[in-house]
């Protein structure tokens, strides 16, 4: 009996362990580089590729623009090649910042 009690203790506490992860939450937006999207001056996608991929390669920060919010994005290698495109973002959210777990193109 004991070892079954054992045994059922430790399988509860690991998976409490996976239940107590931070949260992740979905996104649906744009990746923006940090100079123009506090502009808030609305460009057309083709425009606004370029525009970001030439802001970030000068040293602007990558930021997920969701409607009128902006979110700092904390690895910002896994948003670099998506600059200007819409993307779906996975992560866990801090304050203003997002810590991505996973992006893809939004199709």
């Amino acid at each position: 009996m004991k070892k079954y009690l054992f045994l059922s203790t430790i399988l509860l506490s690991i998976s409490m362990l996976f239940a107590f992860k931070a949260d992740e939450q979905h996104f649906k937006g744009y990746i923006e580089d940090s100079v123009c999207a506090a502009s808030k001056t609305p460009m057309a996608m083709g425009d606004r590729v370029t525009c970001a991929k030439k802001c970030i390669k000068k040293g602007a920060a990558a930021v997920l623009v969701v409607g009128d919010k902006v979110y700092k994005i904390a690895n910002q290698k896994a948003a670099i090649k998506y600059a200007g495109q819409n993307v779906v973002v996975d992560g866990t959210l801090t304050d203003d910042t997002i810590q991505v777990s996973k992006i893809a193109l939004d199709k």
